[in-house]
């Protein structure tokens, strides 16, 4: 197996067929692929929705508020030699397993992500983009909604996602800088809006933004993972 796509869910009902379905229309059939889905307890029909179209679908209700558990987990599963760790709500660019593989066999190069972008029109949402992507190209820590890879060799050596409840990603990318080189490929990933949609655009983004800037200070941000949770726990 070449690459392992890792997917954690959590009523995800309305995202993942499309989500799954884009992943496999936009592989290069280049390289073999494996679907995992980790469910942390969904009530909304997506695990019945995903079974026929992934490899693997692991159900484990004590993951919910712990997406580091449920990626650590479906990372143990993978078979594949490289890892890609993808937001239900986020669509992969076409052949984008080809970039991801050949992005690893550079050297130096541990791992990586792709370019931000949302699947919404209009200025506000370019202009968070802009910002988002001036700040990972400076302090090269991506997000999850970015599709975070790697190969299994490296993501063993840092032991996996550190156990963080909130900005997993971030960390994790921290803890691959420790041993290694970040790539990012500029093929745009298209992650939902639903976030900024459901809430006040710039409250949201001004809310992550005093996250990010607290993590970036060495801060504990635990604090606010039960209740970014909260918020999300629900899909869209």
């Amino acid at each position: 197996m070449d690459i392992s796509v890792i997917i954690p869910t959590l009523n995800e009902v309305n995202h993942i067929s499309k989500t799954i379905d884009r992943l496999h229309s936009n592989k290069s059939r280049e390289f073999e692929l494996e679907v995992i889905v980790i469910d942390a307890g969904s009530r909304d029909g997506t695990t019945n929705t995903v079974k026929e179209k992934v490899d693997q679908l692991i159900e484990d209700s004590t993951l919910a508020g712990a997406k580091y558990k449920s990626l650590n987990k479906g990372a143990a599963r993978a078979k594949g030699e490289a890892l890609l760790f993808l937001d239900a709500d986020t669509l992969l660019p076409e052949n984008f397993d080809l970039l991801v593989m050949k992005a690893l066999k550079v050297r130096g190069v541990v791992g990586g992500a792709f370019e931000f972008g949302f699947n919404r029109g209009g200025v506000v949402y370019r202009i968070i983009e802009w910002i988002n992507r001036i700040r990972y190209r400076i302090d090269k820590r991506y997000f999850g909604d970015q599709a975070v890879f790697c190969s299994r060799e490296n993501f063993e050596r840092v032991r996996g996602y550190p156990h963080e409840p909130i900005m997993e990603a971030a960390y994790f990318c921290k803890a691959l800088r420790g041993i290694g080189r970040l790539t990012l490929i500029k093929s745009p990933i298209l992650t939902s809006a639903r976030r900024f949609e459901q809430g006040n655009v710039f409250k949201v983004f001004l809310k992550d933004t005093w996250i990010w800037i607290q993590f970036t200070l060495g801060l504990n941000i635990k604090k606010y993972a039960p209740a970014y949770w909260a918020e999300n726990q629900n899909g869209g």
